[in-house]
Formats: structure tokens, C-alpha cells, sequence
């Protein structure tokens, strides 16, 4: 059993701190209330504190509130097809729609939702060992011989009889995950799409926001997330073995902090579950990618109780506020643990290197990262002090957009580049521009990230190995849809076709379900010492040799998505990679695919 331990000093500092901007925000008068818009007939002032070398200076910037839509538009009637808008990938009306394409989507969503969701809800690896030929077989048959969405009804054999272990949900790839499952949800819901699939999607959603709370709630304290969550009992995560977050004195267990420990619900409401702590800022980001697609969603559509988009905001609010206290450092802009420590990898300050602070680095990096994670939390909570802070802080005072364009550190690396990097910039760059409030005033802040995502991380003057050719979907996406200034509830101005084909492209060659991670041996040890092999389906590769990170072997040009090695999250994943091992066992959850498939379906043209 778990045993109750007092708290320590910090975690007291830390829950005084929220409490305080929790009761100004009240104060203020900004409540929860969710769907309705605030009173924008004049701008805000908001007071912003700057210390220099022991000198505190106030100045007053003038933001005016975000006006936000507060008119439901119904759709179309389910089943009716009624709809006339296009999208970025094409939709079931365009002569260019893909029906191939789509029905694969389909059967990797219902892989995703009958087996590895099962645990969770949300993103899992599962395994299902080779001897069961059985199962495996009746996975195959579900998938590609049936449409529904329940395998032991199918099959007639239960799931935890045939999946022996999954993994965790982290926050990188299960906020991605729910966003796929809300757009897929909008965008059936909006093309008057079959109502049964409608209705299944719709439950999805349902399921998604109850999990996205969990994953904050099991923490115990308010503005804490979790890493990733496990269901307890079954095999895999959900055996692991766990500590308590403080020890009998109070100090807080581990004594030296790590990337993640197991620990028991500490809410007193989730007793099934397990987490894992340390969130770092690639899982954070994750999150708020889940968070902010979800509620663009629902946010008006009546089919979603308000207690649960209340929720939904609140819990969002309590984040994004624990990243504006400033910390014992003089930071703000640091994730918080709930033993009262920061997590192991904690700082999205523009000050800071990795793990350590150097005044004035101006990490253009990390500016785009808090932009991304302040901008799609506070897009949940509809927050107006929270505005003033993204705006008048974040923005005008720090600068960080100009930070972002000018000054992107350790993202491009040539062979070295570490794929999560990319993968986050690609996340920050489309919540910054997306979820950033889209009016007259912050237009040329739009207009600066743009020019971020376009010049700075999608196609950088100069550079070799540049995103734009690495057969990437989701950076192909992002760079479409920002540089057609396309944000919730307007049409992208302009369309890069050729980044959308090359987009599909990789889609189409994407691993079918079921998705097994099978080896990809493309080149053997002599072919790599020639510097020249051909791969199985007659592709010529030219290797650079073991020159990648972590001494990975890499080719000098990107390998095709249909002879990649496999991967759990194409997009954080090397696309320069030649091999790659596996044994078969892991049912990977192409959260990846998902979440490129329905961001291009949903996001409009």
C-alpha cells in the first residue's frame, strides 16, 4: 500500500505559488466558465516586472483581450454528406481524394483503439509474442477482413489474452494521439459522415478528454502532469514497481532526481493507474498538442458536457500557471514535479542550456517551445491575465518569436541532429502559429513565426539535411499549414501543393496495420564498407557510415518511408536511418500517421 508522507518545503512553495496566481486570476475575474468569449471593447494593461543586475524596473504593455468565436455553427446532418469546404489533404468530394489512403487510416485507427488503446485509451506499444500464431493471425484478420472496432467480438478472443505487455502513454505521443482522434472526430462531424462513425469517433473523444485528465490529476498537484501513465495489473508498465514520493522524514524519493519513476495514484481517485513522473519538456509539448486539438474540437459542440470542458480548461489553467511561477533560480518557464522538485529535464526558458542556466543564451529553441506550450494551453484555458502574459511578456517584452527566428540553437546538427529536437520545433511551430491568438494586433506575430517555421526549422538557408526534403509528413504538414496562415476556424490562404504531395507520399508508404517492428536490414556490413548497397525493393543507398548519433548508421540522402526501419514515432525518429532491429513482437501505434492523416483531413483550405 501506498503510504501518505508529508510534503516537502519546496512542493509547499511550489502549491503556495499556483494558489496565489490561481486566487489573482479569480480576482481578476477570469472564470472558467469555458465556452463564452471575454469583453473585448478596449485593450488590457498589464504590468510586466524585469530584473537586472539587483534593479527591478515596471513597464505597462498595452494587449488587447483575445476575442473569441462563441457561436456554434451546427454541421451538417450526419449521413448527409452535406458539407462544401475543402481540406489539405484531399477530402471525399475532391477528384484527388485517396480512398486507398483512407481505408488504411481506418484500419491503423482501429488497431490503435481495439488493441494498443486498450490499456490506456491512449498511445501504446503492445506485444504479442511470436509463438501465439493464433492471435496473431486473428489481429491480421480483424484489421483487414472485418471494419468493426471490437477484436474479441470478432474474434472471440479477449485482448489481455492475446497482448501480453504494453508500454506506457507518454505525453509526446499520446497528446498527439487524442488530437488525431478529435480531428478525425471534426472532421466526420462536419462532413455529415456516416452517423455510426460519427457516433464512434465521438466516444473516442469522450474517452480521450477523461484520460488527458487523469494524466494531471494522479499527480495529486494542481499544475503537475504526468510523464506517461500505465493501467495497473496489466502486463508491461502496469507491473512496474513503484516509490513513494517522499520518504518517512518527508524528503523526496529518489534522492537523486531521474528521468521518470514509477509511482502509485496520488490523487486518491485513480487507484488503477500508475504514472511516472519527470515530465520533460518533449512529453509536456506532447500534451499540450493532445490538449489544444481536442478543445478546438469540442469547444462549442453541445455533444460535449460542460462540466467536462470545465475540466478540460481547468486543468490546463493549472499548467500553464505552474510554468509562469518564477523559481528559486529567478525562471519562470519550469516544470514542476510533484515531490516539490523540478523534473529532470525541467527549463523551457530562453536562458537556459539543456539542463543548466546561462544568462542571456537567447535558446531560440526553447523560446519556440514555451511559445508553443504557454499559446495551446492557454487557448484550453481561456485565461485573459494568461493572454497578457503570453503577449506582453513572452512576446513583446522577451521577444521570444524574433528569438526563435534568429537564434535556433542545437537544432541543426548535420548527421548529429537528434530527431526530438526537430520533432518539438515542428510541435511548437504548429501550436505557436495555430493556437496563438489570430487578430489584427497579433498579426505581425503570426507573420515573425512564420517566417520561424518556414526559415528557421522547415527549410534553413544554407543547411544540408534539411526537413523539407526528409519525407517527414508531419513537417510537411506544419510548414503548409503555417505558411498558409491557417489557424482554428480560417482557411489557409495559400497551399504548397508540393509539400502536400510529398506529404501523401510518405503516407502512402507508411507501414499498414497491423504494424509490426519487424528488422529492416538494408545493408550488410559489406555494403557499408563500399559505401553503396542496394535494399530490398531495388532502391540504391549510398551510406555515410556510422556518422549519425549515437554512432548510427546513416545515408547521405533521406531513406523512403516504405523501406525505413520501424519506429514508434516516425516523426522524432532519424529518416536518414538506414537499419534497424526488432523481432516482430511490438504492435507499433503509428500515433505518427494519425495524427499527419487527420491534421491534413481537418485543417482547411
Amino acid at each position: 500500500m501506498r503510504a501518505l508522507r508529508s510534503p516537502s518545503s519546496r512542493t509547499l512553495l511550489f502549491a503556495f505559488s499556483l494558489a496565489f496566481w490561481l486566487a489573482l486570476s479569480l480576482a481578476l475575474g477570469s472564470s472558467l466558465a469555458g465556452c463564452g468569449g471575454d469583453d473585448t471593447s478596449s485593450g488590457t494593461t498589464t504590468t510586466t516586472t524585469t530584473t537586472t543586475d539587483s534593479t527591478t524596473t515596471t513597464t505597462h504593455v498595452e494587449v488587447p483581450a483575445c476575442d473569441r468565436p462563441t457561436i456554434w455553427t451546427p454541421p451538417p446532418a450526419c449521413g448527409s454528406g452535406a458539407y462544401a469546404w475543402k481540406s489539405l489533404v484531399a477530402d471525399p468530394k475532391s477528384p484527388d481524394f485517396d480512398a486507398s489512403l483512407e481505408q488504411k487510416a481506418s484500419r491503423i485507427d482501429r488497431q490503435f483503439h481495439a488493441l494498443n488503446g486498450f490499456a490506456t485509451g491512449l498511445n501504446a506499444d503492445a506485444t504479442v509474442p511470436l509463438e501465439k500464431t493464433m492471435e496473431r493471425d486473428a489481429i491480421t484478420a480483424f484489421l483487414t477482413q472485418d471494419d468493426g472496432w471490437d477484436f474479441e467480438s470478432f474474434s472471440g478472443i479477449a485482448v489481455t489474452d492475446t497482448i501480453t505487455a504494453w508500454g506506457q502513454s507518454p505525453g509526446a505521443y499520446a497528446g498527439p494521439g487524442a488530437a488525431a482522434d478529435a480531428f478525425r472526430y471534426g472532421t466526420l462531424r462536419d462532413q455529415g459522415a456516416d452517423c455510426a462513425a460519427i457516433d464512434i469517433a465521438r466516444q473516442h473523444v469522450l474517452a480521450d478528454v477523461e484520460t488527458l485528465h487523469i494524466a494531471t490529476a494522479i499527480t495529486g498537484v494542481p499544475g503537475v502532469i504526468a510523464r506517461g501513465i500505465a493501467k495497473m495489473g496489466l502486463g508491461g508498465d502496469g507491473l512496474a514497481e513503484t516509490t513513494p514520493l517522499f520518504d518517512a522524514s518527508g524528503a523526496p524519493l529518489p534522492a537523486e532526481k531521474n528521468n521518470g519513476t514509477w509511482r502509485e495514484d496520488n490523487s486518491g481517485q485513480y487507484p488503477d493507474y500508475l504514472w511516472i513522473d519527470s515530465c520533460s519538456r518533449d512529453m509536456l509539448i506532447g500534451w499540450a498538442v493532445g490538449y489544444a486539438g481536442v478543445w478546438e474540437v469540442i469547444r462549442l459542440d453541445p455533444a460535449f458536457p460542460d462540466d467536462l470542458k470545465k475540466r478540460l480548461q481547468a486543468d490546463s489553467e493549472a499548467i500553464v500557471r505552474s510554468l509562469m511561477v518564477v523559481g528559486d533560480k529567478g525562471y519562470d518557464l519550469e516544470i514542476h514535479d510533484a515531490d516539490g522538485r523540478l523534473t529532470y529535464f525541467p527549463y523551457l526558458n530562453e536562458n537556459a542550456i539543456d539542463t543548466s542556466y546561462l544568462e542571456g543564451a537567447q535558446n531560440g529553441s526553447l523560446a519556440l517551445i514555451a511559445l508553443g506550450i504557454v499559446a495551446a494551453l492557454n487557448y484550453v484555458a481561456e485565461q485573459p491575465d494568461v493572454d497578457q502574459y503570453l503577449y506582453g511578456q513572452l512576446v513583446t517584452e522577451r521577444k521570444l518569436p524574433e528569438m526563435a527566428r534568429d537564434n535556433m540553437i542545437g537544432l541543426s546538427l548535420g548527421t548529429k541532429s537528434n530527431y526530438s529536437n526537430y520533432n518539438m520545433a515542428f510541435d511548437a511551430g504548429w501550436l505557436a502559429h495555430r493556437y496563438m491568438c489570430d487578430d489584427e494586433a497579433r498579426g505581425p506575430v503570426l507573420e515573425t513565426l512564420r517566417d520561424v517555421v518556414q526559415n528557421s526549422v522547415y527549410s534553413r538557408p544554407g543547411d544540408d539535411r534539411q526537413p523539407s526534403e526528409q519525407g517527414q509528413s508531419f513537417y510537411d504538414l506544419v510548414h503548409v499549414a503555417t505558411a498558409g496562415s491557417a489557424t482554428p476556424g480560417k482557411l489557409a490562404t495559400s497551399v504548397d501543393e508540393a509539400a502536400v504531395s510529398r506529404a501523401l507520399s510518405t503516407l502512402v508508404e507508411f507501414p499498414d496495420a497491423p504494424f509490426w517492428e519487424l528488422p529492416r536490414q538494408s545493408c550488410d556490413e559489406a555494403e557499408i564498407a563500399s559505401g553503396d548497397c542496394i535494399a530490398e525493393d531495388g532502391t540504391p543507398i549510398h551510406v555515410l557510415g556510422y556518422v549519425g548519433r549515437n554512432d548510427a548508421l546513416v545515408a547521405d540522402a533521406p531513406v523512403p518511408m516504405r523501406i525505413r526501419p520501424p519506429s514508434n514515432y516516425f516523426w522524432r525518429t532519424d529518416p536518414y536511418l538506414v537499419n534497424g532491429d526488432g523481432d516482430g513482437t511490438r504492435l507499433l501505434p503509428a500515433a505518427d500517421f494519425r495524427m499527419a492523416y487527420w491534421m491534413g483531413r481537418w485543417v482547411r483550405r
